[in-house]
């Protein structure tokens, strides 16, 4: 499913301290935890190795291709740096779904998951003031390593929801084979499925075939 909501960004001369847009919205957060996603139940990783992972947050405007393409760079340098990289990367992704499977639960997250988001929020941030079409507004750059920096702005989305937001419906696709994560915009605030026409319909096929399973039982 493509339902990201890139975030708008600012260029600098210095690729080093870039402004970004102010904020990630909770779709980027959201999609990055469903890149790890299941398919008829078997866990597909989106982000197998730190390119892939790095792609990723490029077309979410979440690094720029001169920070990327150093990364990568060093990755072929240094594969044990590259494969700390992507830990972090996935280490966060397991954590911010931990946050989401707890909020849909009504329950507190494990501590272990709370520290890893919480790392990922210490990211250091300079406001700054930045040109607007009416005048000025008020942005901020990441000052240090540009991965660091995304992952911030990512834990900073799910973060912003879950403590400021309408976590009632923050959801987990009800079927088990799928359990994607998803913010519910229905009128109602009901919607159960991520997709009506494929998990929903699923899940009504499966209700039908088992309740003719009964009929036939009770029959027989």
């Amino acid at each position: 499913m493509d339902t990201s909501l890139q975030p708008p960004h600012l260029l600098m001369e210095d690729s080093h301290a870039v402004p970004h847009g102010h904020q990630a919205a909770l779709q980027d957060g959201l999609d990055f935890v469903n890149t790890l996603e299941l398919e008829k139940g078997q866990p597909i990783d989106r982000l197998p190795d730190l390119p892939a992972a790095l792609g990723w947050l490029r077309e979410h405007d979440l690094i720029h291709p001169e920070a990327m393409a150093a990364e990568i760079d060093r990755g072929r340098d240094q594969p044990e740096a590259e494969a700390r990289t992507l830990r972090r990367v996935t280490r966060l992704r397991a954590a911010m779904r931990a946050l989401v499977e707890a909020s849909v639960e009504r329950r507190p997250p494990t501590q272990e998951a709370l520290t890893e988001v919480n790392r990922s929020l210490r990211t250091h941030y300079v406001y700054v003031l930045v040109p607007a079409p009416d005048g000025v507004s008020l942005d901020h750059r990441h000052e240090g390593d540009p991965v660091e920096g995304a992952l911030a702005r990512l834990a900073e989305s799910l973060a912003r929801e879950l403590s400021q937001g309408d976590v009632e419906r923050l959801r987990i696709c009800a079927n088990p084979s799928c359990a994607w994560a998803f913010f519910d915009t229905s009128r109602t605030g009901r919607r159960k499925w991520c997709n009506m026409s494929t998990c929903g319909n699923r899940a009504k096929a499966a209700r039908h075939r088992e309740r003719l399973k009964e009929a036939v039982q009770a029959a027989g």
